[in-house]
Parts: structure tokens; sequence; C-alpha cells
């Protein structure tokens, strides 16, 4: 991974659009002062998530605008990095990072400007970018700036431990250290009230024992009462019962006397059981075929169609669960044999740095006797030398004491120096964290403002869903009810409609006439209204005269049109039915009576024109006068022969007299063809049918665009995503947090003032003493020289060549054992965290085990339990199946069966009446029973009771002493018995949360001391690893030796951190004693030791070689030049080394005030345009 590329726009100084492009490896930039080199690094700065505008060199993020001739309203910088190795964890090889500043002056935004953030151009927030480049190993320690190499000089010895504190990630355990203090002050207070609480429930059950006791004495007397009363109930019930069976075996005679009739109809009634047993299930099976046990059987499998999926879903998921799991397992197995390696190996060092430890140790008492037996040799060798010796002996005690009092006022003068710059840093610090909490504050409104505003604009949206949603369901329930209740409609009209067409006598209708009435009656043509003798009403009277002037022609059917009439004859011919006649209602034509008809309707004895004698709907008038015409209907033959000739007439007892003169009559069977009952129900019961069935089906049509709209809305409401409070509720707990901080520090403020004025005094004061004990100390120098000189005049050269070289060897010594202890110890640090992280993966691994086993399991069931339903859905759609194709035989069965049930009726109803006279002797007996059963009712006890029982009277009179002694304890209190109940509930489970509450109290206790525990921990595991990489850099940039030191190693955050080094032949200094160069060395050796404990792919140095040395500056660019074969640098420089090193260099220079990116380019190049150094 690595930065390919910058685009800036209207940012600072870079007034237009400007790309810069990168590529992996040494990067250096450079151009006149002022050209906008710095800007770069702001840009970098801009896009890594800094929140205070001063990390980018502006009093407001607005300031970061372009100011030209014409002012921009807005900025934006982006950058693309290279992502192939998917560093970043997003799913693409490029990621693009946009942030973008645009001005918005408003009344509601007082900031005056918008900021928005692009992942890919799609919309994102700081957090994002945050998190994605912290996955990546990216943030804002990647970035040195100008003046932060004299800031680690500068910055007091605290903040500079803190450095470390950061990366350590201390903070979150101090954030789980106060989280647990917190919860333990919650658990006291809980445990003050609950205590409080349990006092006053105990006061309460103290209180309640008497009602109690009362209570229970008052129920065990009602208890007596009600038994005794069960007592009287029972001897009573005992006498009725006596009584009532001497009435039944009475009535058991009479019951023999009719049980010879009962044999007689016992035949008929099994036959017509059977057969009516044998149509009923024949009745169900159909109705089962073709409503319910379909319907059930398809929701059935519906259901278990819903189960597998949901199953498969599981074994998909237990399946995923093993492999993540197994996964995990191997990789545990796997950390845990290369941690047992690495402890094996620090074991091993560990014994080896023992043994130098111990052997240097030895071998420096050695050469330290060797000394003092030299020196002694030397100021013992003569009287002279052992005066000298002497007075120098006294010359360096006096010398010590004056250094150890030097030492003492140094140490008091840095301490008052790091309590002054301290003090000036936190001034600052409380300016630059107000500046960075404002901003972002303000980052954090707009977002809470942005987040907000689209949850009330999902919850619209969700509530219009929902409000339809519903009405949609409502709706869809109605329509499943209505459906329902039409399939019972449905199955019932059918029912019916089969058992009167099995009934009706269909002999006075044409077998055509039949089927083209059946086939309009199960929809199979449309526009048949019925048959002439169908669609007319008839007075009983007049129902023979109409019957016999009608003839033939009442079988005629009225159509709606000659094309429904054309596809009727269709249909007879296609079935071979037979012939019938049609009278379509667009072509009929009607007609009018004759004279001679007109006039013989008025005479004495005519009824009217039999048109005129039925009742018909308007429309038929044209099919009726085709049938009747003007045919006149008289009361008897005497009147008919008197009118008869020319006319049509027909007389009430059916006789006819044609106008041609011929006459019919005589005897008929009456056959009721007009207004037959049973006729006309089957023609409303056929409407009935269609009429439901053409509802079911628009209903089933609505429902499945109902279904489908419920649908498309339920994926859209799941759709639909909130965002978790816990966001929301997170930027305003550190919103208060920052607040509260910032109060805190601004109370300090005054207080540090005054410190500062105090401490300067103090130091004025020590630095005199400085001066003073420094006269001193040189004047005995001088001394203590002259003496030392004195006695090596005297004394033997080889001896004192000796001396020296034994110094020099016990120097070099005490730093071997130093270096040995010290690396023991690191490595004994070692030892333990990677012991802990054994521990802790051999727990996981054991869990995982654990977890793969139980998935194992489940899935094993899921997978039978799998397997079985699809079995069973498979059986249910064979029946499904069968069932379709099994209904019309048994239809056929059922019409045969009905009419034999029939005729079985029509027998057992005689048989019956025989048996009714003998019921009727039965009844009169038990007529006699009801008042004994009212009176046994009275009395109904279900409590049984055994042996002698006292009379009646002293059942009575116990009862009677019950009540009185029950009235006397009156009022009692019968609450008190579930009250005291439940108080004493109340008791126990509180006194189980004061124990739950005393040991979580305990477990924070001990939860609190782990966590600082391991907080120190991991502060000593990075401090190491960063004094180790320093001392490291610093010996490659400075030849010389260095080391990191805290004020307090046993509570390392009550105190700060020093740096202390040796320059190559130069004594141990700390950082303030160092020269302009060294300490640049030393905080630049400081910086990249920080670096190298938390690598990232880039990083950019902003002219970090300002103020060092050719030498120094050739040091630092030569490594930089090796880390980029690892990692991209981006530099900003001056310098003629670095650049020379540089793999890439990029002029930047100033074009009409703006500045502008000179391409790829030589040394030589910059050199026109800039003064290199």
């Amino acid at each position: 991974m690595y930065l390919k590329e910058i685009q800036l726009e209207n940012f600072k100084s870079f007034g237009k659009k400007v790309r810069i492009p990168f590529l992996p490896g040494f990067t250096a930039i450079t151009g006149p002062n002022g050209s906008g080199k710095s800007n770069i690094v702001d840009a970098i700065l801009f896009i890594l998530g800094v929140r205070s505008p001063k990390m980018v060199r502006a009093e407001r993020l607005t300031d970061l605008i372009h100011k030209g001739e014409r002012e921009a309203d807005y900025c934006k910088v982006s950058l693309v990095f290279d992502n192939s190795d998917k560093l970043i964890p997003i799913e693409s090889d490029e990621v693009v990072l946009t942030r973008k500043i645009r001005k918005a002056p408003l009344p509601n935004n007082p900031l005056n400007y918008y900021s928005y953030f692009y992942v890919n151009g799609k919309a994102a927030s700081l957090n994002e970018f945050i998190e994605l480049l912290s996955a990546a190993g990216i943030s804002e320690n990647c970035i040195v700036q100008q003046g932060d190499v004299t800031a680690v000089v500068e910055m007091g010895s605290v903040h500079r431990r803190k450095i470390i504190d950061e990366i350590a990630g201390i903070a979150e355990f101090d954030a789980e250290i106060e989280k647990a203090r917190k919860e333990r002050e919650e658990v006291e207070r809980n445990l003050e009230h609950i205590e409080i609480i349990l006092g006053e429930i105990k006061k309460q059950i103290r209180q309640l024992k008497k009602d109690r006791d009362d209570a229970i004495k008052y129920k065990e007397l009602e208890k007596e009462l009600k038994r005794h009363k069960s007592m009287l109930a029972y001897k009573k019930r005992i006498e009725i019962e006596r009584e009532m069976n001497e009435i039944n075996k009475q009535i058991e005679s009479y019951e023999k006397s009719r049980k010879n009739l009962e044999e007689e109809a016992k035949r008929l009634k099994k036959e017509y059981n059977n057969k009516a047993l044998e149509f009923q299930e024949i009745e169900d099976k159909i109705a089962e075929m073709g409503g319910e046990e379909l319907i059930e059987i398809k929701n059935k499998i519906d259901l278990l169609k819903e189960e597998l999926i949901k199953s498969k879903e599981k074994i998909n998921y237990y399946r995923m669960e093993i492999a993540e799991n197994d996964g995990e397992t191997k990789e545990i197995d796997s950390k845990i044999k290369k941690l047992e390696k690495e402890i094996k190996r620090i074991e091993k060092e560990i014994k080896l740095f023992k043994e130098k430890e111990e052997e240097g140790k030895k071998e420096l008492e050695k050469l330290k006797k060797k000394l003092d037996g030299l020196k002694k040799e030397v100021e013992h060798s003569d009287e002279v030398s052992m005066n000298i010796g002497r007075e120098i002996a006294k010359l360096r005690k006096a010398l010590i004491e004056s250094k150890e009092k030097e030492h003492e006022i140094n140490l008091e003068i840095d301490r008052l120096i790091q309590q002054k710059n301290g003090l000036l840093l936190q001034f600052n610090e409380v300016k630059e964290k107000k500046e960075s909490f404002e901003t972002e504050l303000n980052e954090i409104e707009s977002e809470i403002r942005e987040a907000r505003q689209k949850e009330k604009e999902k919850h619209r949206s969700k509530e219009r869903l929902e409000t339809k949603l519903f009405q949609l369901k409502k709706e869809e329930a109605t329509i499943n009810d209505r459906i329902r209740e039409l399939d019972k409609e449905i199955i019932y009209l059918q029912r019916e409609l089969a058992k009167l067409k099995t009934k009706e006598d269909m002999t006075s209708f044409s077998r055509a006439a039949k089927a083209i009435l059946d086939a309009r009656d199960n929809g199979i043509i449309k526009g048949i209204h019925g048959s002439v003798a169908e669609l007319v009403e008839v007075d009983e009277k007049y129902a023979k005269a109409i019957e016999i002037a009608a003839g033939r022609r009442a079988e005629a059917i009225i159509v709606d049109d000659d094309g429904v009439a054309a596809k009727c004859i269709e249909y007879l011919k296609k079935n071979n039915y037979g012939r019938a006649t049609f009278l379509p209602l667009n072509k009929l034509m009607t007609g009018k009576p004759r004279g001679k008809a007109l006039l013989a309707v008025r005479h004495e004895g005519v009824v009217g024109f039999a048109i005129d004698l039925v009742k018909y709907e308007p429309r038929y008038h044209a099919a009726l006068w085709y049938v009747f015409g003007d045919t006149i209907v008289v009361k008897d033959m005497d009147t008919a022969r008197e009118l008869m000739g020319g006319i049509r007439i027909v007389t009430l007892d059916g006789d006819i007299i044609e106008a041609s003169g011929a006459i019919t009559g005589g005897s008929m069977e009456a056959r009721a063809i007009f207004g037959a009952a049973e006729r006309k129900k089957i023609g409303e019961l056929a409407t009935m049918l269609r009429n439901a069935s053409q509802e079911q089906e628009e209903l089933t049509k609505k429902l499945i665009e109902i279904k489908d709209e419920i649908s498309h809305i339920e994926d859209e409401l799941s759709s639909i995503t909130f965002l978790p409070d816990e966001n929301i509720e997170r930027l305003e707990i550190r919103k208060k947090e920052l607040k509260e901080s910032l109060k805190v520090i601004l109370k300090e403020f005054g207080e540090r003032e005054r410190e500062a004025k105090e401490i300067e005094e103090k130091l004025k004061e020590k630095e005199g003493e400085s001066r003073k004990i420094k006269e001193e100390m040189s004047q005995l120098q001088d001394l203590l020289k002259e003496k030392e000189n004195e006695l090596m005049r005297i004394a033997k050269k080889e001896i004192l060549k000796e001396i020296e070289e034994i110094k020099e060897k016990i120097e070099e010594m005490e730093k071997d054992i130093r270096n040995a202890e010290s690396q023991r110890k690191t490595k004994e640090m070692e030892l333990k965290i990677s012991v802990e992280q054994k521990e802790e993966l051999e727990k996981r691994l054991e869990k995982s085990k654990k977890k793969i086993q139980e998935m194992r399991k489940l899935l094993n069931e899921e997978e039978q339990r799998y397997q079985k339903n699809m079995n069973e859905m498979k059986a249910m759609e064979e029946v499904e199946r069968k069932l379709t194709t099994k209904a019309k035989g048994l239809q056929d069965k059922r019409d045969k069966l009905y009419k034999e049930i029939v005729r079985l009726e029509n027998e057992i109803d005689t048989v019956s009446t025989r048996i009714e006279a003998t019921i009727e002797l039965i009844s009169k007996a038990k007529a006699r029973l009801p008042t004994l059963e009212a009176a046994l009712a009275e009395v109904i006890t279900e409590e049984e009771f055994k042996g002698e029982l006292p009379s009646i009277e002293e059942i009575k009179k116990k009862i009677k002493e019950l009540e009185e002694k029950l009235e006397k304890m009156q009022p009692v209190n019968m609450r008190a018995l579930e009250e005291y109940e439940r108080q004493d509930e109340r008791r126990k489970k509180f006194e189980e949360d004061v124990a739950r509450l005393k040991e979580q109290e305990k477990n924070l206790i001990k939860l609190e001391e782990e966590i600082k525990k391991k907080k120190k921990e991991s502060f000593f595991v990075v401090f190491n690893k960063i004094n180790e990489n320093f001392q490291k850099i610093y010996r490659e940039l400075a030849n010389g030796e260095s080391e990191l030191l805290l004020e307090n190693p046993d509570e390392p955050f009550e105190g700060g951190l020093y740096i202390r080094v040796k320059p190559a032949g130069k004594r141990a200094l700390h950082l303030n004693a160092l020269s302009g160069g060294e300490k640049s060395i030393a905080s630049l050796a400081f910086i990249f030791a920080l670096q190298a404990y938390n690598p990232s792919p880039f990083y950019v140095l902003d002219e970090i070689d300002m103020f060092l040395d050719e030498k120094n500056a050739d040091k630092v660019a030569t490594m930089i030049a090796n880390k980029a074969k690892d990692a991209q640098f981006i530099v900003i420089s001056l310098r003629r080394i670095t650049l020379q090193k540089a793999n890439h260099i990029y002029g930047v220079t100033t074009i009409d005030e703006k500045s502008t990116i000179i391409g790829s380019i030589n040394l030589n190049e910059i050199e026109k345009v800039v003064e290199v150094k």
C-alpha cells in the first residue's frame, strides 16, 4: 500500500485543481520559502482527520479555502491510495478519501461552513476516515511537521511520557478503571438503598404477623363450617336418591314393553344408518376433496416448505460456524506452538544474560581490588607521597561533596525548568484543547444533526409504509375471512343444489332443455336466463289453465341474443342432447290481441288473457307473447262454447278449444311446471352459486395483488435500517467529557500562573547557588590537578599506566553489566507476556473446540429434521394430487344413496308412530321425577362422607355455633395472609440482592487492581521496545549511546520521561544540556523510535533536517533512504544532501500567487529556482 496521488482544489495556496502523483520509495519535495511546500503536508493532515485548525496552520477551517482575485467558496482534498494489498478494509484496489469544506454563512450555522467526507465517491464521516486509516496503521503520528523536532526538546517530561501512554493505549485502561470505579460506586449506592428497604420490610413483617395469625384461624373455622354444610347436603342427597330409585324401577317396567316395538324398527334403522353414514362419508369426502381437507393439505405443504427453508438456513449457519471455528482453532493452535518456541528461546536468553551478569560482577570485583592495591602502593611509596596522597584524598572528598551539592542544585534547577516548561506547555495545551474541542464539537453536532435528520426521514417513511401495511393486512384478513365464508357457502350451495336436483322430477322437461339449464347452472354458457316456466309466477287457481295454454312452449329457453342461442344449439349438437326452442330477447317481436279476442275478453265468465294472468319482468314480454299470444282463459266449458270460433280458449280445468274449433280435454296428471317451488329454488341456488364462485374468483385475484403489495412493502421496511442510539450517545458523552475537562483546566490556569512566578524566583536563586559552587569546584579541581601532577611526577610510570588501564576496564565492565541486567529484565517481561498470551490462547482453544462440538450436534439434529419434513411434504403433495381426481366419481354414488335414504325414511316414520305411543307411557311415569331432581340439585355436594354421621339436627346445631364464632372474630384482615407472604418473599429477594451486591463490590475492587496492573505492564512493554528502538536508531545516527529514563520507575504514571544521550567522545548528558544539532539528532531518534513501534505504510516529514549540519543531515537522509525500501517516505527539504538521496524529486513554485507543482526533476533544475543548502 502507498499514497498514489494527492488531488487539491482551492486548498490554501493551490488556487486551482492540482494533481500530485507519487511513487513508492523516497520522494523529496522542495521549493522556495512561501511557495506552498508545507501546504501539501497540511492537505494530508486535513484528510487524516485533524479537528483543530491550528494543526493545519489556520485560525479557522474556512481559512483553508484559497483566497485569490476571485475568492472560492469551497476547498477539496483527495488522497488516492494503492490498496492492492487490502490494508484498508475495502474490496477495492484503489481507495480515494475526499474531504470538502464549503462556506455556508447562514443564521443557523455559526461555523459559517459545512464539512463533507467521501470514500470512493460515497458519503461518509470523519470517524469512518479514522477507522479505515487506523486499520492500515495510518494516523497523525505518521506526519512530522515543522517544529515537532524542537517540541520534543521543549516539552515537559510528563508530556513526553504521555506520548508513550498514548501509544500503549493507557487511556483505554484509565477508561476501564473509571468505569469499574463508577460501577462500584453504583453498587455501593444500591446496597445502601436496598438495606434501607430491607429494614422497612422486616418492620412491616413484624406488624403483619398478628393479623396473619387471626386470618389463619378464621380460615380454619370457615373450612370447618363448609365441611358441616357439605355433610348436611350429603345427608339430604342420600334420602332423595333413595326415593328416586323407587320411581326409576317403575319406569324400567315400561321400558321393557317398548323393547318389542323397537326390535321391529331395528332392521330399518340399521339399514338407514348404514346408508346415511355412507352418504355422510361421501358428502364429507367430497367437501374435503374440494374444500377443507384440500386447503388443510395445501396449508400443511406451505408450512412444511417454510420449515424446510428455515432448516436450510440453520444448516448453512451451523456449517459456516463450524468452518469458522475450525479455522480459528487451527490458527490458535499454530500461535500456541509459536509461543512455546518463543518461551523456550526467551528462557534460554535470560539464562545467558544472568550468567554474563554474574561473570561481569566477579570480574569487576577483581579489578576494583587490584585498583585499590595500586593506589595504596603509590600513596605509601614514601613519606612525601603519603602526605600528598592524604591531601589528594581530602581534596577529592571535598570535590565529591561539591559535585553532589552541584548535582542536587542541578537536579533542582532541572526540576524547576521542567515545571516551568510543563506550565508553559499546559497553557498551550489548554488553548489547543479548547480549539480542538470546539472543532470536534462542531463536527459532532453536524454529524448528530445529519444522523437525526436521516433517522426522522426513515421514521416518517417507516410510519407511512407501516400504516399502508396495516391497512393492506386488514384488507387481506377481511378478504381471507370472506373467501373462507364463500368456501363454506359454495360447499353448502353445492350440497343443497345436488339434493334438489336428485329430488327433482324432470319428466316434464325434455332432455335438451334440462341439458341447457345444467349448462347455465354450471357456468358453461353465459347469457342463459332460463326456461319460460322458471321465469314466470302463476297464481295457484290459474296454474292448470296456464300450463295447458303454454304447452311445450313452457320449456322454451329465454336467452340474451341470437348469438347465445347459436352457442346453445352447437352445445346440444356436440353432446347429442336433442333439440330445444330458444327465445333471443334481441330478435323477438311482440304482438297485439285480435279484434275478436278483445271483444270476447269482456264477456261474462271470461277470466282474462293468459299473458295477463302470469307475473314476469317487462323485458320478457315478447317471449311470453310468443308462448301465449291472445289466448283467453275462461271459467268453464259452457262459457268457452259460447265464445268458441276464431279465438284460442282455455278453461280453468285445463280444457282447450283451438281457434279452428278443435276441443281437447279430460283428466290429466298434475305436473305443476309453472311456479314449481323445487325448480325455482334450483334456479335461485344456481344463481347464488354462480355469484359466490365469481365473487371468490375476483377476491382471490385481489388477494394475490394485495399479497404482492404487502411483500413489496415488507421488503422496503426490511431495507430501512436505523443507526444504533449508542453512536449518538457516545458522541454526547464525549462532548460532556471535553466540557468538564476544559472547566478543570481553565480553573487551574490561574494557579499555574502563580506557581510559574514562584518557580522563576526559585530558579534565579538556585542558578546563583550553582554559579557559586562551580567556582568552588573549579578551585578544588585546580588544587587536585596540581597535587596529582605532583604525585605523578614522583610515582612510577608503569604503575600510573596500569591504573589508567584498570579504570577503563572497570568503566567498560560496569557498562556491560548494566546492559546485561537491562536486557535480562526486558526478556523477563517478554517471557511473562508470552506465558500470559499462551494461557489466554489455550482457554480460547478449549472454548472454540467446545463450540464446534455443540454446532455439530445441532447440525446433525437439524439435518434429520430437514429430511423428515422433506419426506412428509412429498407424501402430502401426493395426497393432494389424488384428491383432485377422486371427487367426480363420489358425486354420482352420493345421488343414488340419497334416493335410497328417502325411501328408508318413509318406512321408519311408519314404525316410529307405533313406538311413540309406548314413549308416552314412559313420559307419564317420569313426570313424577322433576320435583325430586330439583330438590337433589339444591343439595349437590362434591364431598363424600363414610361411616356413621350425626343426625341432621346435630349438624345444623354445629353449623350455628361455627357461624357465631366467625361473626365474633370480625373484622378480619384476610389480605394479611397474602401481604405477609409477599413481604416475606421480598425480604428473601432483597437479602439475596444484598449478598449478590457485596460479592459484586468485591469483584469490582479486584477488577480495578487487575486493570491497574495490566496498565502498568502494557506501559513497560511499549516503553522497553521504544527504548530499544531509540538506542538502536541513535547509535546509527550519532554513533553514540542513549537511553530513555523514567523519573519514577516503580510508579511511572507519577513522573515524567527524560532522554539521556552520550554523543561519541562525550560524557552522558540530559537533552537540555546538548547543543542545538545534538538535540535535533536526539529528538529525531526519539520520533523515529516511536514510529518504529507502530510502523505505517507511509510517512511525511516536513523540513526535519532544517537545524542539522551537513554530516548529520547526511546520516538522517541515508536512514530515510534505507527505510524507504519498506515504506513510502515523502520529505519536504531544502538540503542538497537530502535531495540527492531521494528516488524522486518534485518542485513547488509560485506563479500568479498560486502554488504550482513542477514534475519529477533533477537537482540541477531545482538549483535554478531554489537556493539549496
